[in-house]
């Protein structure tokens, strides 16, 4: 594979990732991972919804599911509307959506989406979620990694907001994509620890060489797995969805449809 996604090869364990970037001949694209230590994690796909052009987490298989925390572990992934990709970890993908129309600079979706607290009811525990910050899966505190690009203008931004002592940090990074380069944020640091240490620092680099949404998630699949050894395969699913001339591409890869 010709694609560079080496930074995200190296990592044990990255938690969910999303990539931004652009193709050599400058079409922009969102690539999303998604791995999981436990069942319930491993219990999910990623589908496409053509009519909403939603990309989307779904239950793979709802008993082990339910040992988790659905209301953590299904939502939008990426959403594509009229040029611009919004992306995240989590239910903030509506606030996101929501924010993309009012605005038309990355940060300022990512501002307005997280301006405001906005909570979500999680059933299974009878509480109410603040999807503007850090998940509350004690011991882990998962950060929300969010994101936006702008194909007409081929800027970009990342928000992550993870635990910081007692209280919650959050962090913007703005920046523009040039042909052939894209920068991932994922989750975790990347270790396999207990508990799982979050992202902290810049964006990461990435080179791509490919020119299709297939070759790019076939790349970052790739690049995912954690070990060579099968209990260190954590895996679950890659994303990609990509601005061309004749429309939106997209190409998904799921664990559960390998045979893994």
């Amino acid at each position: 594979m010709t694609d560079d996604f080496s930074v995200l090869r190296e990592m044990k364990y990255s938690g969910r990732g999303i990539t931004l970037g652009r193709t050599p001949v400058g079409n922009s694209f969102v690539g999303y991972s998604l791995t999981g230590r436990s069942p319930s994690s491993q219990a999910r796909k990623l589908v496409y919804d053509a009519q909403t052009g939603v990309i989307r987490t779904e239950v793979t298989d709802k008993t082990q599911l339910e040992k988790g925390s659905p209301a953590l572990l299904i939502y939008p992934a990426i959403v594509h509307d009229d040029g611009v990709f919004v992306a995240s970890n989590g239910a903030q993908t509506k606030l996101l959506y929501g924010a993309m129309h009012l605005m038309r600079d990355p940060l300022e979706v990512l501002h307005e989406a997280f301006s405001n607290n906005s909570y979500e009811y999680d059933a299974k525990d009878k509480r109410w979620i603040d999807i503007t910050s850090y998940e509350p899966d004690d011991p882990n505190f998962t950060p929300r990694i969010s994101a936006c690009s702008i194909n007409k203008f081929g800027t970009a931004g990342f928000h992550i907001v993870r635990k910081n002592g007692l209280q919650s940090q959050d962090r913007e990074h703005f920046f523009e994509l040039d042909p052939g380069e894209g920068k991932v944020i994922t989750t975790y640091k990347g270790g396999n620890e207990n508990p799982l240490l979050p992202f902290v620092g810049d964006p990461l680099g990435v080179q791509i060489q490919s020119e299709s949404a297939q070759e790019i998630a076939e790349s970052i699949y790739d690049s995912i797995r954690g070990g060579e050894k099968p209990e260190d395969n954590y895996r679950v699913s890659a994303a990609v969805a990509m601005i061309k001339p004749s429309g939106l591409e997209v190409a998904i890869i799921n664990r559960c449809d390998r045979g893994e």
